[in-house]
């Protein structure tokens, strides 16, 4: 009797065990893979390898694709190294049938996968705590789980193919297959999984060669909906990534549904492969190759194409936070460097502006900078930009925390926090004075004094954006990280020192010049609120730049 809930516990082992295979190789190496995927992307063809050989090792193209995004978001990875990785990952995925294919199907996989279910069950229920050991456990687990269901799911295919007629499915044109393909790999957010089902099913008789190439191919497509999906609250960047990998799996897939499939049949005769199961593997390790062959001298093309015609609307004013998620904390992390970096810039040109200045503007994005079509904003919308923008740096942050963090991590993001504080507080405080200032400016008594204040500030504007400047994410590392710091904690005590005694000596001419009542007062309070000013930027500066001992 046929027992269809056989079929579906074979394959709900199978994704479970993917799913554990994938978290036990996170917890024994994520941090390599990250390091990898930043580092190994210089060209292109490395690009294309490191893509392919993460995938093979990690058995998950959508976490490789989703880490592709977050880099791209945060600035990391150049868009054609990104598009490099993304089409690796596709050849990397066209591992996991050569392993079903040579060990699945040759072996007791039920006998197999009994001592692994046990010790990775025991190891997970006792170690679970331990994170290198956990993770090997869950592996363990992972792998027993995996050949567990695979035997559940053979069986049942075989069970299927006894009792039913499956003759009336060779009515049905080859197209129909790859739909079905398309179809399972959207579902269940694997293309293993669904070769899996084609190989299990091809090894039972119930379909032809030619129909299980189709499933392939047709999964092939289906497999880009992870990125597509995880694309959707990126920004432009994400998705011009995203829209490539479908791009490319589609033409892929076309040309070899057109151009390939015909010869399947034919040519594993010719060649004498006497195993169904090893010329579908072949096949789709073959179309995929070929497709890299053909796509590789695109990239650099591709590229700028995409950059040029896919955009993105986007509310948001922050132009880092937004194309990350949060939960991977390497990408998360760079990401929310640079936004508060951001922070900064738009904070210290609001305070320069004040004074007829400009500084700040080589910490902004160059696409905040430029605006063609509409006028320049005014300070109060500046103020309320840099405000919505503080809010969604907390709710980054906020989100960040939901995830597990690093030590080092989290007194990073708590700086970075920080840092925003200040330089927003620093925004009020320019805020709360700019009529004062403006007033003070055009009275005789008043204004070489403004001006004098406006030098000083002006000046220290100055110093903080050249440090940030020097120490941006994007910059190259000093050949002495020690002696670097050394300047970098001279030049900020040197800077504390001398704005207190800038402070000193301002007061003391409001004491010579013999101001009375309300000018006093208001000067008084301009001294008072550009002293919290420049503090704040200072202290924000200080926090993103760091003051402790680099390691």
């Amino acid at each position: 009797m046929l027992d269809g809930w056989q079929l579906l516990a074979g394959l709900g082992l199978f994704l479970l065990g993917m799913d554990y295979i994938e978290r036990g190789l996170k917890g024994l190496g994520n941090d390599m893979l990250v390091r990898v995927l930043r580092g190994s992307t210089g060209r292109a063809w490395t690009a294309v390898l490191v893509g392919a050989g993460a995938t093979a090792l990690m058995q998950s193209s959508s976490l490789v694709g989703l880490l592709v995004l977050a880099f791209v978001g945060a600035g990391i990875m150049p868009m054609v190294n990104a598009l490099g990785v993304v089409v690796g990952t596709h050849v990397g995925t066209t591992v996991t049938g050569w392993i079903v294919a040579t060990v699945g199907f040759k072996l007791d996989m039920g006998a197999l996968s009994l001592p692994l279910l046990g010790l990775g069950g025991l190891g997970v229920a006792m170690m679970a705590e331990y994170n290198r050991p956990g993770a090997a456990a869950r592996l363990l687990l992972g792998f027993g789980l995996l050949l567990f269901g695979l035997a559940f799911m053979k069986e049942g295919v075989e069970t299927f193919a006894a009792q039913v007629d499956v003759a009336w499915l060779a009515d049905y044109p080859v197209a129909v297959f790859a739909v079905v393909g398309l179809v399972l790999a959207t579902l269940l957010q694997s293309s293993s999984a669904t070769m899996m089902i084609s190989l299990s099913a091809l090894h039972a008789g119930v379909i032809t060669l030619p129909m299980g190439a189709a499933i392939t191919i047709g999964a092939h497509i289906g497999t880009t909906s992870t990125m597509a999906l995880g694309a959707l609250r990126g920004d432009a960047a994400s998705r011009r990534v995203a829209v490539f990998n479908v791009i490319y799996s589609t033409a892929t897939a076309v040309f070899a549904l057109i151009v390939l499939l015909p010869f399947v049949a034919p040519l594993q005769a010719w060649l004498n492969i006497t195993d169904p199961l090893y010329s579908l593997v072949a096949f789709h390790s073959f179309f995929t190759l070929l497709g890299v062959l053909l796509f590789y001298p695109l990239l650099g093309y591709a590229a700028p194409l995409l950059e040029k015609h896919v955009g993105g609307r986007r509310n948001q004013v922050s132009q880092f936070v937004s194309k990350v998620p949060p939960a991977i904390s390497e990408a998360a992390v760079t990401g929310l460097e640079k936004e508060t970096l951001h922070v900064l810039g738009r904070a210290m040109q609001l305070t320069a502006s004040a004074f007829g200045g400009r500084t700040g503007q080589a910490l902004r994005p160059a696409t905040v900078a430029r605006r063609r079509l509409t006028g320049a904003p005014g300070f109060l919308e500046e103020y309320q930009s840099l405000k919505t923008l503080e809010g969604e740096i907390l709710n980054f942050v906020t989100a960040m925390h939901t995830s597990e963090l690093s030590q080092l991590d989290a007194e990073r993001v708590g700086a970075l926090t920080a840092a925003t504080r200040d330089a927003v507080y620093a925004s009020k405080a320019i805020k709360d004075i700019r009529a004062n200032l403006d007033d003070m400016r055009l009275r005789t008594a008043t204004s070489a004094w403004v001006h004098e204040l406006g030098a000083h500030v002006l000046s220290t504007l100055n110093t903080l954006e050249t440090l940030l400047v020097g120490r941006s994410v994007d910059g190259e590392q000093p050949p002495d990280p020690e002696a670097a710091h050394d300047v970098l904690i001279q030049t900020l005590d040197a800077l504390a020192a001398r704005h207190a005694e800038a402070m000193r000596h301002l007061l003391a001419q409001l004491q010579q010049r013999g101001w009375q009542g309300e000018l006093h007062s208001t000067a008084l309070n301009v001294v008072r609120e550009l002293d919290q000013n420049l503090l704040g930027l200072t202290r924000a500066a200080e926090a993103w730049l760091g003051r402790e001992k680099p390691a």
